[in-house]
């Protein structure tokens, strides 16, 4: 008699529905990638930010400084008078 057919298979799905999540998932994960890797996140170099070695990252005011006296925007007095604020100020010389 077949009065229980396709019972025996109710399991199935379950083998199926996991290689989906499988396949949608990798999907995802390729496209983070690609989009990371083409907007220069996720890896270490200038691209990303992060120019120092070890992953450090560069001080931003310093740098800015640096071009603005690469560009003649401030004489190298200036610079060394700004990058001695920034000192003053990091090692904590300001009162207020």
């Amino acid at each position: 008699m077949m009065w229980d057919y396709g019972f025996g298979g109710w399991w199935m799905w379950l083998p199926g529905l996991l290689f989906g999540a499988l396949v949608i998932g990798g999907i995802v994960v390729l496209i983070v990638l690609l989009v990371r890797s083409a907007s220069g996140h996720g890896g270490t170099g200038a691209a990303s930010g992060y120019g120092a070695p070890g992953g450090v990252q560069p001080d931003r005011a310093k740098q800015i400084l640096e071009e603005r006296l690469a560009r003649g925007e401030i004489t190298p007095d200036e610079f060394r008078a700004l990058m001695a604020t920034l000192d003053e100020g990091r090692r904590g010389g300001r009162t207020g």
